[in-house]
């Protein structure tokens, strides 16, 4: 572009050159905010990197000289990155208008230093919307709409916007994943010993084209190998968080709320706040939560509510605070700090 660029797309390719084609497509024509691209090939074996750069939006291309897998090829992106800030991509994608201004705002609030879009397939059906992590280390991808920015657990880095000073000031991805998964987890968690987010963006979308990397077995042989590896080092993280998945939730924060019924507003301030929150239906719906929230937002049947989760403060929308504050639940935009994060400081930061 002609503007100086605020931003560095980075775009780890390794065959599949139709769609790295289309994402290039998407994003000269989606993308109007000044902005490089860096495509790192991660040595195709087909004619990528001659497509890639023929292209007519002409992004630098860098050849990697061995399959150096999604965390090695962003690594080598960065380093030839001119902005401070990044957006991470997988070639998988195609971006939608008005795609990137909310993530990198949304990393200019305070605590947040990953955030991601909502993922969908081409009819626009939710394929992701973060993830939440069980004690066994595992990975349970959320379908459920996002109201303005919520904090994850975990989303993929698939699309990542991110500074690029933390991503340097980490150690960027661990090489020692390789080829597969669990890399980006493994940054997450040591961003969260900082006491940083990941988000999730309910203003941006794209369009994922998911398993376009690896054939299944490939990728379960590669996601079980590293699945293991995750596990075994961020156990002590996971040691208090719940065995049981509920879609949506996450572990690290500062309360669990319950909004029954059609809440956003609500919903959008507790997630700011850093709060786990989920939305359910009816009120019915509580007795499958295994008496897990602090809280519950009821417009009616509070009498219900009180037999079905009797740990928790019952409230209306309007005593909201009060109810919270009876909890013992104090609302911060900053995320809480993980327990036995101490642990960490007698370890070399990556291990």
């Amino acid at each position: 572009m002609n503007q100086t660029p605020t931003t560095t797309l980075i775009i780890v390719a390794y065959g599949q050159p139709a769609l790295t084609e289309l994402l290039l497509d998407s994003i000269a024509q989606h993308t109007p905010e000044p902005h490089e691209v860096i495509v790192v090939d991660n040595d195709s074996p087909d004619d990528s990197a001659q497509r890639v750069a023929n292209h007519p939006s002409r992004p630098y291309l860098i050849h990697a000289p061995t399959n150096l897998g999604y965390g090695g090829g962003v690594n080598l992106g960065v380093r030839r990155s001119n902005s401070k800030t990044l957006v991470i991509m997988n070639s998988d994608l195609q971006v939608t208008p008005n795609w990137l201004t909310p993530l990198t705002a949304a990393i200019e609030l305070d605590s947040t230093t990953i955030a991601a879009p909502i993922y969908t397939d081409e009819q626009g059906h939710i394929i992701e919307s973060g993830a939440s992590i069980t004690a066994d280390g595992h990975v349970h991808t959320s379908q459920t709409p996002v109201h303005g920015v919520k904090p994850v657990d975990h989303v993929s880095a698939a699309c990542w916007a991110i500074d690029k000073l933390s991503f340097e000031s980490l150690g960027g991805f661990d090489p020692a994943y390789g080829l597969g998964y669990y890399e980006d987890l493994d940054l997450i968690n040591t961003h969260r010993l900082e006491k940083c987010n990941a988000v999730v963006v309910g203003d941006s979308k794209v369009i994922h084209h998911t398993g376009g990397s690896f054939q299944t077995t490939d990728a379960n042989r590669l996601s079980h190998r590293n699945h293991a590896r995750s596990a075994f080092r961020w156990q002590w993280l996971y040691k208090d968080t719940s065995r049981t998945v509920w879609d949506g939730e996450s572990s690290f924060t500062h309360g669990r709320v319950a909004v029954v019924g059609d809440q956003p507003e609500i919903i959008r301030h507790l997630q700011t706040h850093n709060i786990s929150v989920v939305s359910v239906t009816d009120v019915e719906q509580l007795q499958q939560r295994s008496y897990r929230d602090d809280v519950i937002v009821v417009q009616s049947d509070k009498e219900r509510a009180s037999q079905l989760a009797p740990r928790a403060e019952i409230t209306t929308p309007d005593d909201l605070p009060n109810a919270l504050q009876r909890a013992g639940i104090h609302p911060n935009t900053r995320p809480p700090r993980p327990r036995f994060s101490s642990i960490a400081a007698t370890r070399s930061r990556r291990w």
